[in-house]
């Protein structure tokens, strides 16, 4: 009988977000799970450092936290502007050679879609959180306290100028299995453009559609669906041990 090494998964935030609440998460997930949140510099416990400007300066300091662990068992979660990152970073690692054996994303459509509103980032502050509120991009429990809102804003605001600039650089395609999650009342997803994550893997691809909008991880449904679907991914690599090597050493054609 073999143990099981474990799968440690690396969780990113929405735009503004903190690691904060994926500390939490690990207690509803399967005992091999270690989570490991990353947090981004001018976020959460590095909010007196600097924020990181572009999608390459976030990307690398995204694959520098992971280090050393990237060639032990390990996956990639993000959330929203986190779901770009964990994509640019599995990039990154996979021409390095140590890819992630899974990429989970929710609340962001495929990378190669257009851009699902209008940009505002650019907007002055009652305008840009107007924008916010538009898409339904801020928690409600951020919008009852004004001075807390004030002092995110601009950590939201870099990150989101991120997601409403980014255009998808042509490259080879991941090797790995891609999971998404997207809310059903979320106005800045749809079931097609979710479904578009699918292009940027020669993996398997599944889409799971679960209740609420935008910020829906902290509902029971989407934590009951993201532990189920990590269960399965560890019966079929305990299942087939030699194709766990082959992707942890898999590098895009």
């Amino acid at each position: 009988m073999t143990t099981d090494p474990g799968l440690t998964l690396f969780c990113l935030a929405h735009a503004g977000g903190s690691a904060h609440p994926y500390i939490r998460l690990a207690a509803d997930l399967p005992d091999h799970i270690t989570v490991v949140p990353l947090e981004l510099p001018g976020h959460g416990t590095r909010v007196r450092e600097p924020l990181l400007h572009g999608l390459s300066a976030l990307t690398e300091e995204a694959v520098r936290q992971i280090g050393e662990r990237r060639h032990e068992p390990y996956a990639l979660f993000g959330h929203s502007f986190g779901s770009l990152v964990g994509y640019e970073a599995a990039r990154v690692l996979t021409a390095q050679g140590s890819p992630p054996q899974l990429l989970l994303v929710s609340g962001r459509n495929g990378p190669t879609e257009p851009l699902s509103h209008r940009p505002f980032h650019h907007l002055p502050d009652d305008g840009f959180v107007q924008g916010l509120q538009r898409i339904g991009g801020l928690p409600e429990a951020l919008l009852a306290e004004p001075e807390l809102l004030k002092f995110y804003l601009p950590a939201i605001r870099t990150d989101l100028k991120v997601v409403e600039t980014y255009t998808h650089a042509p490259g080879p395609r991941l090797t790995i299995p891609v999971t998404a999650f997207a809310g059903r009342k979320d106005v800045l997803t749809d079931a097609s453009s979710m479904a578009a994550w699918s292009r940027i893997t020669t993996g398997v691809f599944d889409l799971t559609l679960v209740s609420g909008g935008h910020f829906f991880l902290q509902e029971p449904e989407f934590r009951a669906a993201l532990a189920a679907r990590l269960t399965r991914f560890a019966a079929t690599a305990s299942r087939v041990p030699a194709a766990r090597g082959a992707v942890a050493r898999a590098v895009a054609e």
